[in-house]
């Protein structure tokens, strides 16, 4: 009995410690704007663990209303989606990203063909011109098989990005960290209140497909069919921080990570 007991008090502890796990979920597809929280006095290491993004508060999830096929079709979030975390600091934008993809192909010659992410970013915000090139928006792109590649934007430069496949769980991981020298000119600081036009797209393949069949994304146009760069979303810098509870401790927000 006493054992008994024992086992109850555990669970019913376990329950409250992971009662508040997930992080508030923006829908890419109803959102235009997603607050980015400083990452404070957090360490945020570059290994695709995600330990540290336990204590973030928002996460971008792309999945179904983002769906856009080129050849391709949608089966299911386990077919394809998206979860994206970003945090900042003074001199660095960070990002952790979930891909869920039940086949992973690299069979292609560029990240976009090899089931990869790619990225749009603009430091001014408002201010973005129209047209591809505009010489103010950056556009990377990057892949397990093909690694970061540089594309477009006048301040390229080389991110410090870790990306494996999970295959046990079907899931593509990335974490990277951006320099604010590789987005911006020399001396620009992250701030609160500061706008950071954004878009990214989560590629698709399928064997034998020979290229992109589709993809989920956020500003989908700025990547593709035109590349729009005016039709980029907005990072919002907060002031706030990673969140920390009474006794100083950093609380669990997105879960058990994937």
């Amino acid at each position: 009995m006493k054992c008994l007991c024992t086992l109850i008090m555990v669970g019913f502890i376990a329950l409250l410690l992971f009662s508040n796990v997930n992080a508030d979920e923006i829908d890419a597809a109803k959102e235009d704007k997603y607050t980015v929280l400083n990452r404070g006095n957090f360490e945020i290491k570059i290994d695709t663990e995600f330990k540290d993004w336990k204590f973030s508060k928002y996460v971008l999830v792309m999945g179904k209303e983002t769906w856009e096929p080129l050849g391709g079709s949608w089966d299911g979030k386990d077919d394809l989606s998206a979860e994206l975390q970003i945090a900042y600091d003074e001199t660095n934008l960070y990002f952790a990203l979930v891909v869920t993809d039940d086949e992973y192909v690299a069979e292609g010659g560029d990240p976009w063909s090899n089931d990869g992410i790619q990225i749009a970013i603009d430091t001014s915000a408002g201010k973005i011109k129209a047209g591809w090139p505009n010489a103010t928006t950056h556009l990377y792109n990057f892949s397990i098989r093909d690694g970061w590649q540089k594309e477009t934007g006048p301040f390229l430069g080389d991110a410090e990005i870790e990306m494996k496949r999970d295959e046990k769980v079907k899931q593509t991981l990335f974490e990277w960290r951006m320099p604010n020298e590789i987005v911006a000119k020399k001396g620009t600081k992250f701030n609160a209140g500061m706008e950071i036009a954004f878009a990214m797209i989560a590629n698709d393949s399928d064997k034998n497909a020979k290229g992109q069949t589709g993809w989920v994304g956020w500003g989908n146009h700025t990547i593709v069919f035109g590349k729009k760069p005016e039709e980029m979303k907005t990072l919002v810098l907060s002031a706030e921080s990673f969140a920390v509870n009474a006794r100083g401790k950093l609380t669990t927000t997105w879960g058990a990570l994937k």
